[in-house]
């Protein structure tokens, strides 16, 4: 992992949680999905899934930080929980593009349900170029590659499903 990654000093435990960017675009797409179905407004579906992307990094968060008490003894600090808040931040960067797309479609004047399939296809392949391009940057062997595409394309395809189901 690069240095800038790392905590300060001789901490070997990471200042953030890349793998959260992967949750925070699966999650907020199936927010998107679900809500879609509930939510008659723009509006009120960007607003649940901001509050909902905003409850799952406070709880990941936390339970990082809660997790990490149970393996030492003492008492927590305000700096502590910031560390963990910071740690798990990823989660929004992930739930960015699609939060991004929905506005972008809204705003562009496209219908709710158009604006939905657009952001789940974003999320399908932003899951899918997040598995790829960790193959190539590491110049893994095709194949290895290919089933790390394979994983982000059946989570992509997850979420497409489920916005079908719940249609």
């Amino acid at each position: 992992m690069p240095d800038e990654a790392r905590s300060p000093g001789t901490d070997p435990r990471p200042r953030v949680n890349p793998g959260g960017i992967v949750y925070g675009v699966l999650a907020v797409a199936t927010v998107i999905a679900a809500e879609s179905t509930r939510r008659e407004t723009f509006v009120k579906l960007f607003a649940a899934s901001l509050l909902t992307m905003a409850l799952y990094w406070i709880a990941h968060a936390y339970s990082h930080h809660w997790g990490s008490r149970l393996n030492r003894a003492g008492e927590w600090s305000l700096a502590e929980i910031v560390q963990s808040l910071a740690y798990e931040a990823s989660i929004l960067v992930g739930a960015g593009l699609p939060s991004a797309v929905l506005v972008g479609a809204w705003l562009a004047g496209a219908t709710k349900n158009t604006a939905v399939t657009i952001v789940l296809w974003c999320a399908a392949v932003e899951l899918l170029l997040l598995e790829v391009v960790p193959g190539i940057r590491h110049r893994l062997r095709l194949r290895d590659t290919a089933v790390q595409a394979l994983v982000g394309l059946s989570m992509g395809i997850g979420v497409l499903g489920l916005h079908v189901v719940l249609h």
